[in-house]
C-alpha cells in the first residue's frame, strides 16, 4: 500500500528548537540545570518519604509515587532533549520512528499516570476531610497499593493501544515541529 504521496521512510526529523540553532550551548545549560535541580529536588523528597517512618501514611505514598513519575518524566524527556542540543549543530535531530513511538508512548503513559496520581491524591484528601471517622476503614494499605498499580498501569495500556494504532499509520510527512515525539504529534503526520 505505497503511493507517490506515503512517507515510507524509518526516520522522523525533530525540528522544535531549529530557530534557537545559534543558542545551543546557552539552551543546553538552562536545561540541565532545570534537570539537575528536578532531580536533586524529587530524590531528596523520595528518600525523606522512604527513610521517615512516620510517613509512611498513603497521602505519602501518594506523593512518593508522583515525584517518581515526575523523577521518570524528566529523565526521558531532559536526556534526550539534552543530547540533542549537544550533538545537533543545525537544530535539526534526526530520530528513527520506533524510537520516536517508544518516547511517545512514554510520554502518553507517564502523563497519564500524573493526572490519575493526582486524582487519587484529591480523593485521598476528600475522604480524610469528608469523611475522618471512616478513613481507616476506607483507606487501607491493600487499596492504596490497588490505586497505585491502577495510576500506574491504566495509562500504560491506554499507551500500548495508541502507540500500536500510531504505529499501523502511513505518514505524509516526517518533520515534527516540537522537540521531543508525542503521539499526537505522530498521528497528525499520516494521511488519516
Amino acid at each position: 500500500m505505497t503511493s507517490a504521496g506515503f512517507n515510507v521512510t524509518s526516520s522522523l526529523t525533530l525540528v522544535g528548537f531549529s530557530s534557537m540553532s545559534g543558542h545551543s550551548s546557552l539552551l543546553f545549560f538552562v536545561f540541565l540545570l532545570v534537570y539537575l535541580f528536578v532531580l536533586f529536588s524529587d530524590s531528596l523528597v523520595i528518600y525523606i518519604i522512604c527513610s521517615q517512618r512516620a510517613l509512611h501514611r498513603p497521602m505519602f505514598a501518594f506523593v512518593a509515587s508522583f515525584l517518581l513519575n515526575s523523577l521518570t518524566g524528566s529523565t526521558l524527556v531532559y536526556h534526550k532533549l539534552l543530547s540533542d542540543l549537544l550533538l545537533s549543530g543545525a537544530g535539526l535531530v534526526q530520530v528513527s520512528r520506533t524510537l520516536c513511538l517508544c518516547q511517545g508512548f512514554l510520554v502518553s503513559s507517564l502523563g497519564g499516570s500524573s493526572f490519575l496520581l493526582l486524582s487519587a491524591m484529591a480523593f485521598d484528601r476528600y475522604l480524610s476531610i469528608c469523611h475522618p471517622m471512616h478513613y481507616a476503614v476506607l483507606v487501607t494499605p491493600a487499596k492504596v497499593v490497588l490505586m497505585l498499580l491502577l495510576c500506574w498501569m491504566l495509562p500504560a495500556i491506554l499507551g500500548v493501544v495508541s502507540t500500536l494504532l500510531a504505529s499501523r499509520l502511513p505518514l505524509c510527512r516526517a518533520q515534527l515541529d516540537r522537540a521531543y515525539c508525542d503521539i499526537y504529534s505522530i498521528v497528525s503526520l499520516s494521511l488519516v
